[in-house]
């Protein structure tokens, strides 16, 4: 397979039809790049420079355009009448045109190859930098995530122990509440106790017993018993004292209207029974 030429115009580089236009500085152009260049027009050439070379072309057949694929009676007429001599002349130059243009396409080739390869050795190099950078990047999050899960293992125990603790704490308190509030019911029903008893002890003019309470809960708050008229509430009824004694002694004992017994004039002994007078001494 002949290889097929390209036109030399570096920014075209397109592949040559039927027809082009052939330089004697070796160098070929296809007709696009002939009419925008303005190297020639079909009847002569301009005084203007090869775009390949810079090579003046001044001379009529320093660039013509020729076709490509003659036809058969082109190729019978073209080279007839001449010697030997001249077509062998014509031949060789057209092969060194030909050898030119493959030398130069090698070339270019060569230097599209070389600037492909280092450009991709480059990229191949910055492949495995990202890469490797990349491979970094992953290892470092991937320790950092175990890192985190290990952080967040340990929080969790940590919270598990913290729940716990206070469980138990709200639990201890729960307890230590009752204890109080059953602890200070206990203290307030001795108080309330201790407070009936002196009550019941003032309004009878008894000296205040010792309470077995107060080696424990200290003195009760004292109370106003000055007088049997604050103390409505706590009346004793001294009929029940009555029971067993004989009507003739209890009808002796005075007794005062307001309701308290003992606060008239204090009961003589040799007007009393024996047993009206073991009641009067246990009351004063």
């Amino acid at each position: 397979m002949e290889h097929a030429l390209t036109c030399n115009n570096l920014k075209c580089r397109k592949e040559l039809g039927d027809r082009a236009l052939v330089t004697t500085c070796s160098h070929i152009f296809c007709l696009d790049c002939v009419h925008v260049l303005g190297i020639a027009k079909q009847d002569g050439p301009r005084g203007t420079a090869c775009p390949a070379c810079n090579a003046h072309l001044s001379k009529p057949d320093d660039a013509v355009i020729t076709n490509l694929n003659p036809s058969e009676d082109y190729k019978t007429s073209v080279l007839s009448g001449l010697s030997p001599h001249i077509v062998m002349e014509c031949a060789g130059r057209a092969l060194s045109f030909w050898a030119y243009q493959t030398t130069q396409e090698i070339y270019y080739q060569q230097y599209l190859y070389r600037t492909l390869t280092e450009k991709y050795s480059a990229l191949n190099v910055r492949l495995e930098q990202t890469v490797s950078d990349a491979n970094a990047e992953i290892e470092r999050l991937r320790n950092r995530v175990n890192a985190c899960e290990a952080e967040s293992e340990i929080m969790r125990r940590k919270n598990e122990e913290l729940a716990q603790a206070y469980k138990d704490k709200s639990r201890r308190l729960l307890q230590t509440q009752e204890l109080y509030d059953r602890v200070k019911r206990k203290v307030e029903m001795g108080q309330i106790e201790r407070a009936a008893s002196e009550a019941v002890d003032s309004s009878l003019n008894v000296p205040p017993r010792e309470h077995p309470h107060r080696e424990h809960h200290g003195r009760a708050p004292e109370f106003d018993v000055a007088g049997p008229s604050n103390h409505g509430n706590n009346r004793v009824d001294m009929r029940h004292f009555g029971r067993g004694v004989p009507v003739a002694a209890t009808s002796q004992v005075p007794v005062d209207r307001s309701g308290w017994p003992g606060t008239g004039p204090r009961l003589q002994s040799k007007s009393m029974p024996p047993t009206c007078l073991a009641v009067n001494r246990a009351l004063y």
